[in-house]
């Protein structure tokens, strides 16, 4: 249970700093980060993939309001079917709410009152409390109705994901500028680790949804000249920490899968979207024309808002098959959107201006699947090794029938005739195909049962 000690006149001061802080950062978040930047190498190797928005295939979705009632309503953070975001009744009360998608049900995180910048894993909300000593992050079980306190004064801006919760943390509560470190604490052990420890401005952290790592913001001032860094967890409460990207231009709200890291650039002379592996690799460019913003990853699955003629909507690239798809088109800007894919669904978080306030919706969708094309290549693989007519037609039947079942929901069909496949590979495996040839497509076959989930 949450006990307030302020006084009235120390209560309003706490929520004008709130207030302040919340528009403050709106303004950092949805502004054109263009200004100041600088001409920078990541240490990566890079590759470019040039994609379009106009003309990208639209994802079937539905879309649902969480909260469009007359306050603002922004910050939104999903993890599967929970969403949370902050309340901001416009009468000097700012909360932090979650919303079940499934159900519907919105429900209250109890606090102060002054509450602002939540995250959500699983059944946790984590968020930040305003107070008159400095503030707290707290962390809340929808499940268990329990609330967790970290230790600490000058704590904000948590992300969660599973036992793990980063956020910044100001040797001085009261301070808004730098030294901002990034600290890590563990809801299993009670244990904290500071995970940066420098004069330099360490913000706007990032929890992969297992816990295993936190990717954030070091700028070398205030939102200026920042690099993206990472660290893995090797071992309870053990890190190794590496940087990602050159200090370049303004800050890139850094997501991560766990394996890889995903963000936002101004160093091609326009905000494009960058990817790369945590433990070390090619750096991918999305380059697509016009600004991008809010790039957060969950699965194989990157979501970001790309700007046009008519605003900012909502799209999603698939690092599987490399293809770009549109899921929203809205008549205002979105903005603070999130996604979160889970068992199969995907589910994209955003805020948008409603009427006279900013409102919170959510998208649902099917995750898009990559069976087909990488059936399609498995052929086109079959086909050039010139393999006897009888063997190749024999090979690519299987293949088409378990498409066919694929695509009327027989998954255990499907599942089966991929088997047959490489149980005809492996024992035509130096006689009518090569042993490299049949390890070639025993190989594909698994990576496309593993795809669709065969046991």
């Amino acid at each position: 249970m949450t006990t307030t000690h302020t006084t009235i006149s120390s209560r309003s001061w706490a929520m004008i700093r709130s207030l302040l802080a919340f528009f403050v950062a709106v303004a950092l978040l949805t502004m054109n980060l263009n200004s100041g930047k600088v001409a920078a190498r990541s240490s990566a190797q890079q590759s470019t993939i040039v994609l379009q928005t106009a003309g990208a295939p639209f994802l079937d979705g539905t879309t649902q309001i969480v909260g469009n009632n007359p306050a603002n309503e922004t910050n939104p953070h999903v993890s599967c079917n929970l969403v949370s975001y902050t309340y901001d009744d416009f009468q000097g009360l700012s909360t932090i709410r979650y919303h079940d998608l499934e159900t519907g049900s919105d429900n209250l995180v109890p606090g102060n009152t002054v509450d602002l910048f939540s995250d959500i894993s699983g059944s946790r909300v984590a968020w930040t409390e305003v107070t008159f000593p400095g503030d707290t992050v707290r962390i809340f079980d929808t499940s268990s109705q329990v609330t967790t306190v970290v230790p600490g004064l000058g704590r904000s801006n948590p992300s969660i994901g599973g036992n793990l919760v980063a956020y910044e943390a100001r040797p001085d509560p009261h301070a808004g500028t730098p030294p901002v470190e990034i600290t890590a604490y563990d809801l299993s052990t009670g244990t904290v680790t500071p995970l940066t420890n420098n004069s330099l401005s360490n913000m706007h952290p990032n929890v992969s949804p297992n816990g295993n790592a936190v990717v954030w913001d070091q700028c070398q001032t205030f939102n200026v000249d920042c690099a993206v860094y990472a660290a893995l967890q090797t071992a309870p409460g053990v890190f190794t920490t590496r940087a990602l990207t050159e200090p370049a231009g303004n800050f890139h709200l850094p997501s991560t899968n766990g394996e890889t890291a995903v963000y936002v650039s101004g160093r091609s002379g326009e905000n494009d979207v960058y990817y790369q592996a945590l433990a070390g690799g090619t750096e991918v460019h999305l380059a697509i024309p016009g600004d991008q913003r809010d790039a957060t990853i969950s699965g194989d699955l990157i979501s970001f808002e790309s700007q046009d003629q008519n605003g900012y909507d909502t799209f999603v690239y698939d690092i599987r098959s490399g293809k770009l798809f549109q899921v929203t088109k809205t008549p205002g800007d979105e903005f603070l959107s999130e996604i979160s894919v889970c068992n199969g669904v995907g589910r994209i978080v955003y805020s948008i201006v409603g009427d006279g306030a900013y409102d919170v919706y959510a998208v649902s969708f099917q995750v898009p699947s990559v069976t087909e094309d990488q059936i399609d290549d498995l052929i086109t693989l079959i086909r050039s090794f010139n393999l006897p007519p009888g063997t190749a037609n024999s090979l690519i039947t299987k293949l088409e029938h378990a498409l066919s079942a694929r695509d009327s929901g027989d998954m255990a069909t499907a599942c089966s005739l991929l088997t047959d496949f490489t149980n005809e590979c492996a024992a035509q495996s130096g006689k009518k195909v090569t042993t490299d040839q049949a390890a070639q497509l025993i190989n594909s076959a698994n990576q496309i049962k593993s795809d669709l989930g065969c046991q």
